[in-house]
């Protein structure tokens, strides 16, 4: 199974990484300190000790940095977790068991949630080419599609469609059930994720056989 690494960038890239990773760092900080919406842009650049304008360069806007956190958070638990994908032999068992892995990960992060799903979804409504958008700010989709992709090489998924669309297409389903969750938390998490996976996987319709035996045990209307 095949896990998304990004490619080794230039020195210049690097550079801009760990600035981007410092002022993001920052950002974080305070926001678990004062709460999201506390926390103005100027406290973020007079924190991380560098000029407002630096700071919109990089992020235009918190949410932003928000995202930049959490891609890395992304990126990070996938490099943990490689092991027990590795040890589950299916497509199906690994994706149930990153599926309870992530309910974990979102649930801890609650009260970001909502400004994080409004700035991915924003970027990807706003933006010329969709797939782009997404794969700029959502490590989430990165780890989708190496995972369909992979299941498509073992004929585990079909490959009707390419590993990044049904990728964005199943993020959508996972949006929806974060969106569903954050209204009526009572339901956990990681059993809407399985649900929207089960859709993903399975659809909507009865299986050919079982919709031919619930048309042959209907009754026949009389007529007159």
């Amino acid at each position: 199974m095949a896990i998304p690494t990004a490619p080794e960038p230039g020195r210049r890239a690097r550079k801009r990484e760990q600035t981007a990773s410092h002022l993001s760092a920052v950002a974080f900080r305070l926001f678990e300190t004062h709460g999201f919406d506390a926390v103005a842009m100027e406290q973020i650049a007079a924190e991380a000790d560098v000029a407002k304008g630096t700071l919109y360069n990089y992020f235009p806007v918190k949410e932003a940095l928000l995202a930049h956190r959490f891609r890395e958070d992304i990126a990070a638990g996938m490099a943990e977790r490689v092991g027990a994908l590795k040890a589950h032999k299916t497509f199906e068992a690994r994706m149930r068991y990153l599926l309870r892995e992530s309910a974990a990960w979102h649930a801890q992060r609650k009260d970001y949630l909502p400004h994080y799903l409004r700035y991915l979804t924003g970027q990807v409504h706003h933006a010329g080419q969709v797939a782009d958008a997404t794969r700029q700010v959502s490590g989430t989709w990165q780890v989708l599609t190496a995972l369909f992709r992979a299941a498509q090489d073992t004929g585990e998924v079909s490959k009707t469609q390419s590993a990044e669309q049904i990728a964005l297409s199943f993020q959508y389903l996972l949006f929806a059930a974060i969106s569903a969750w954050l209204i009526d938390p009572r339901r956990d998490l990681s059993k809407r994720f399985l649900a929207a996976f089960d859709l993903a996987m399975h659809g909507v319709a009865q299986p050919s056989k079982a919709r031919a035996a619930t048309t042959r045990s209907k009754p026949k209307e009389i007529t007159t």
